[in-house]
């Protein structure tokens, strides 16, 4: 009866828990970003729904008589149907385009030479770049009095030594002239970057290639160029960004003439807003040139993605 009454004691079944397991507490880099992302949308998005804004609307400064009045659509029908403005929109596609391509090859070729070795090289490499500092302004400057000037330029120096009449080239070639001034601005900014390309080549791949028997040629066009095709890629964002936006050369060189043969979208914002007072109708012009940017890079980087889909990758 006793160890009856005694009962054993209780024994607790003890269940031991699985430790939790911590997540690494990850930097908080898209918070950071933030702050970045908000100023540049604020500086940047803001003035351009504004200009949307405002190319709704038919605002003449010089009459404010007239009011401002909300009228759609009808600048952009306006400009679409004005004849000077395909002509203007050719001379940008031209302009951009022509120095786009020049600078690439005159690019590749520099940063090719550039990167040997060479007597002098630091003062060559100097003198490549030096153009790049120049301000817009004052290359337009330099190319109409001491290059282009007919009568004490170097294109009237070549005309005595050959004996025939010196070009007015501002007069008569001005788009060229104004491609000319862009691409001597922009090339350095191309030989750079390609030339930072070229340093990241791995020498072994070159030395492999010629072990196996290819030549100079064989080495540039199957290893070196698929190689820069990024830079590449960079290269041409940013050249068509800002050759897009040529304004100085222009100004100070040919003013858009004759008429509108050398005037581009940007220079014939100014002139509808700084010179005719139309507040829309520069804003329909800003909005077109926006667009028109962002159609020609999707449509060259498409393009690259898919002639070059393997490199790219």
């Amino acid at each position: 009866m006793a160890e009856n009454l005694i009962s054993p004691p209780k024994v607790e079944k003890i269940t031991l828990e699985k430790p939790r397991k911590l997540k690494p507490k990850k930097p908080p880099v898209k918070r950071l970003l933030y702050p970045g992302l908000i100023f540049v949308a604020l500086v940047t998005q803001i003035p351009f729904i504004m200009t949307i804004y405002y190319s709704l609307q038919k605002w003449n400064v010089m009459r404010p008589d007239l009011g401002i009045d909300f009228t759609g659509l009808t600048n952009y029908l306006y400009y679409f149907k004005q004849p000077q403005f395909y002509t203007v929109l050719k001379n940008t596609l031209i302009l951009t385009f022509g120095s786009l391509i020049l600078c690439l090859i005159l690019g590749v070729i520099f940063a090719l030479l550039m990167n040997r070795q060479f007597f002098a090289k630091g003062i060559v490499r100097t003198m490549f770049v030096s153009p790049f500092f120049v301000m817009p302004a004052v290359a337009g400057i330099v190319w109409k009095t001491m290059v282009t000037n007919p009568n004490y330029g170097f294109s009237a120096y070549f005309g005595e030594l050959t004996n025939s009449t010196p070009i007015d080239w501002l007069s008569q070639h001005p788009l060229l002239i104004i491609i000319l001034i862009v691409t001597w601005l922009w090339t350095p900014f191309f030989m750079l970057v390609l030339l930072a390309g070229l340093q990241s080549l791995p020498q072994e791949l070159l030395e492999a290639a010629e072990i196996d028997g290819a030549n100079k040629g064989q080495q540039l066009l199957y290893i070196v160029l698929p190689h820069l095709l990024r830079y590449f890629e960079v290269v041409i964002m940013l050249g068509l960004i800002f050759i897009l936006q040529v304004f100085g050369e222009i100004f100070v060189t040919t003013s858009g003439g004759p008429g509108y043969a050398s005037t581009n979208l940007s220079f014939y914002t100014y002139r509808e807003g700084f010179q005719n007072w139309e507040i829309g109708g520069a804003s329909t012009i800003g909005v077109i040139t926006v667009i028109l940017t962002i159609i020609v890079m999707t449509f060259l980087f498409s393009f690259m993605r898919r002639r070059f889909k393997e490199e790219l990758m």
